[in-house]
């Protein structure tokens, strides 16, 4: 049962203290406590775009839903705040279908010795620093995935399939299949394609020259060129709430996906 909640809005929209307010109004009538921040909460409500979806994933304890009411730009992963009042009176009603999203754990070695351990919804991006591409190798737990050189390469879910990856010309993935795919950006090289790897994968990335993580386009990291970057499927999930899991519906009012 859903009783305490937690709103996180993006600031710099103009006017969402007013949406915030009402949305606040209409938990407070259904008896739900709004708290001021997000430990213990049932549920995080976000308020904006793609951006701030992906902020509050970061708020969540292995319980904790998230629902995204889109009032940004980009809102793929997120609900419209068409009939907002019926649809949150719904949801605290127990009258929701959550779906599972699967997250990527990440860590980075230096000197064998761990500086950083995270999570990512979307993605993993490892960019150039400077203006020269850089050599990138993808080793798997059994074999070598990749030795390239170019500007970088994602590593993404089947969430992000949607996101940073679409814009790499990588491959559509239905959000319920376990697995990450990679894609090189921009490599100096003819014979490549984006790879699918099976969810139990676990991968090594280490890169030749002073690169940039980005990880889900929310954190940076700068990475030496003898750092050991290890990436793996999580055992946490993302539990979201969306009015509807059609895909490709999503995809043609989103990016005019010819169906």
């Amino acid at each position: 049962m859903i009783k305490n909640v937690f709103i996180l809005e993006n600031k710099k929209i103009t006017g969402i203290e007013d949406k915030k307010a009402f949305i606040e109004k209409v938990l407070k009538s259904c008896g739900k406590t709004v708290q001021i921040s997000s430990k213990d909460a049932d549920l995080v409500i976000t308020l904006g775009g793609d951006g701030t979806f992906l902020k509050g994933i970061r708020l969540l304890s292995k319980k904790t839903l998230i629902y995204g009411i889109r009032y940004g730009n980009v809102g793929f992963l997120t609900n419209s705040p068409q009939d907002i009042e019926r649809k949150i009176k719904r949801i605290l009603e127990g009258r929701y279908v959550v779906t599972k999203r699967m997250l990527l754990d990440l860590t980075v070695k230096r000197n064998n010795r761990v500086i950083l351990k995270d999570f990512c919804l979307n993605e993993a991006v490892i960019n150039k620093k400077g203006i020269r591409i850089i050599n990138i190798n993808v080793k798997g737990k059994q074999e070598p995935i990749f030795n390239i050189r170019a500007d970088g390469i994602i590593v993404a879910t089947p969430t992000g399939s949607t996101a940073h990856a679409l814009s790499a010309m990588g491959p559509v993935v239905q959000p319920e299949v376990k697995c990450f795919i990679l894609i090189p950006l921009c490599p100096h090289c003819l014979s490549w394609r984006p790879v699918i790897l099976h969810h139990k994968e676990q991968i090594t990335i280490s890169v030749s020259h002073e690169s940039l993580l980005v990880i889900d386009g929310q954190k940076e990291f700068l990475l030496q060129p003898a750092d050991v970057i290890l990436i793996k499927k999580s055992s946490k999930t993302a539990r979201t709430i969306l009015d509807e899991g059609f895909l490709f519906k999503h995809l043609q009012s989103k990016f005019n996906w010819n169906v």
